[in-house]
């Protein structure tokens, strides 16, 4: 049984009259006669009551009309649900962010302005750190992830990469710090001396490396006072005066009355925002938001 024969049934049903039947479907009546009939003794129930003069339904013939009409339209839905996702209309696509993303001027506007163009796919967001990220990438549990991270990441086979944004590093301290008042950039050499509210070295975040990495040009290491794991501990605790930090400058944003944002005399005090998504750009829903994601991120500095 094909869905031909369902919709031919119908369309006798609702006629009751294989001549009218046969001209809406566009065929001759023997065909379609021979169509019903085979249809019946496939099933082996007789649908259709014919006289000369009639046609009419039996029981059996009734419900199985119903059954019929919602066989051919779920079928019909289907086709459509299949027709939309291959336009790229509906569907899902699961993202990573990396903790402050939404904070990035870029990243916002483009899940922003992707969910606004295509309401009919889901964007599953999900917020991971660079190292974590690049796990899921491998483990094939991301379509797509926004990294930060100071130079070109590597990212598992079959993704590839997208520059979408460079701002620079901050220097975050207390408004009664020695350096709140400094006059243009702050030079790393002031910073030798001082404590440090940063991530862990063995967290899943790049930017522990990539402050070691300045310091590092500087000719000191950083003494970390303390290690946290969440953007807005780090900004509170310098807060309290114990320590600073250096942080993204969009990470500046969740700023405090207690805090002063300086910029640092440093051509490597850059940091970069990437977007990995998988090669396979031809679906219709992930080309979109890659291109929705260059769109957005062209000339953002």
């Amino acid at each position: 049984m094909e869905l031909r024969h369902l919709r031919y049934f119908v369309v006798v049903a609702e006629e009751l009259h294989f001549s009218r039947a046969a001209e809406r479907l566009g065929m001759s009546q023997p065909p379609l006669s021979q169509q019903i009939r085979a249809l019946e003794e496939e099933l082996k129930v007789r649908l259709l009551d014919r006289t000369s003069r009639s046609v009419t339904l039996t029981e059996a013939g009734r419900l199985f009309l119903a059954e019929a009409r919602a066989t051919l339209d779920q079928a019909e839905r289907a086709r459509l649900m299949a027709t939309q996702a291959h336009r790229g209309e509906i569907g899902e696509l699961t993202v990573g962010l990396f903790p402050s993303a939404l904070l990035a001027e870029p990243v916002a506007a483009t899940i922003l302005g992707y969910r606004g163009r295509h309401p009919g796919i889901r964007l599953v967001l999900r917020e991971f750190a660079i190292y974590a990220a690049v796990r899921e990438m491998a483990a094939g549990r991301l379509d797509v992830a926004w990294l930060r991270y100071p130079s070109r990441p590597e990212v598992p086979p079959g993704f590839t990469l997208m520059e979408v944004m460079r701002e620079p590093m901050m220097l975050v301290v207390h408004r009664d710090h020695r350096l709140a008042g400094h006059d243009g950039p702050v030079p790393l050499h002031e910073l030798a001396q001082e404590a440090f509210i940063h991530f862990a070295p063995n967290s899943d975040a790049a930017l522990h490396e990539h402050v070691a990495s300045l310091c590092a040009t500087a000719g000191f290491e950083p003494r970390i006072e303390q290690a946290m794991g969440q953007n807005g501990s780090i900004l509170s605790l310098v807060g309290t005066g114990i320590g600073l930090s250096i942080l993204p400058r969009c990470l500046c944003r969740l700023t405090m009355p207690e805090l002063r944002v300086l910029p640092i005399a440093s051509p490597a005090a850059v940091s970069r925002i990437w977007m990995a998504h998988r090669r396979r750009g031809g679906e219709p829903a992930l080309r979109a938001l890659i291109a929705e994601a260059s769109a957005q991120g062209r000339g953002k500095s």
